[in-house]
């Protein structure tokens, strides 16, 4: 049995499947072929296939809905979750306490501070014991050599390349930018180029614990390349796999 939201709105989608229910049907989805397989009540392989042209003309009247209803405009599919009234969302701990990782003063991390001590001792040697795990620069995370494995956009054939006009930043900004650009020079992740068709600028975020977040300006970019109407299947795994744990690391 499950549990649905009927929404009296017009809709792109006849139903809308949780991780929770597709779970209960122990059900496997490519998003990429369009099928789900999922075990029946005589214990076969049962499938139900989709359509491609059909789910990008779905996706296409979903986003047409919201521009021209306000209605359906603020139905989001975190207002579809039954759960959320009867079963609150976990919230982190706010009483936390800083410990060392590595060797260096710089390298730490935090623990729930109300922990009992036979949990949070151990917990913290099994860090500590994991220190290599850890990335404190770019230059720690070399990623992927490309002959493995390379990324691609699919920039539209007939989009026209923008190059952004400069955004001036003050002192202390740009400073900011100059420092993590140069550790992204040597850590190999960019390299620098005399003449690019795209140009984006670089626009900085500040965080909680004050220091900058570097980020790129790419709605330019993400206009001139098709958009995907599927979600993200690794994601939705990796969250499913860290339930039904008692403790969990957060970055």
């Amino acid at each position: 049995m499950a549990d649905f939201v009927i929404l009296r709105d017009s809709t792109a989608y006849n139903i809308i499947l949780g991780r929770k229910t597709i779970n209960d049907l122990g059900a496997a989805i490519s998003t990429k072929l369009l099928v789900m397989k999922f075990i029946t009540d005589d214990r076969s392989v049962g499938s139900l296939r989709g359509d491609l042209e059909t789910a990008v003309a779905c996706d296409h009247a979903s986003l047409s809905l919201r521009k021209k209803s306000k209605e359906a405009s603020g139905v989001f599919l975190a207002d579809l979750d039954a759960r959320v009234d009867d079963k609150p969302r976990p919230e982190p701990e706010a009483d936390l306490e800083k410990f060392r990782v590595g060797e260096e003063d710089d390298k730490f991390t935090f623990i729930n501070r109300n922990l009992p001590h036979e949990i949070k001792e151990p917990l913290m040697e099994m860090i500590r014991a994991n220190a290599d795990l850890f990335a404190w620069t770019p230059a720690d995370m070399p990623g992927i050599d490309p002959q493995l494995m390379s990324h691609h956009l699919a920039v539209k054939a007939g989009a026209k390349p923008v190059a952004q006009r400069r955004r001036k930043m003050s002192q202390e900004r740009a400073e900011e930018v100059a420092k993590q650009t140069a550790s992204l020079l040597e850590a190999g992740f960019i390299r620098e180029l005399d003449y690019s068709t795209w140009l984006s600028n670089v626009v900085l975020v500040k965080k909680h614990n004050g220091r900058w977040r570097m980020c790129v300006d790419y709605s330019d970019l993400n206009k001139a390349c098709p958009k995907d109407c599927y979600p993200l299947p690794n994601i939705d795994a990796l969250v499913d796999a860290a339930a039904g744990y008692s403790r969990s690391l957060c970055g």
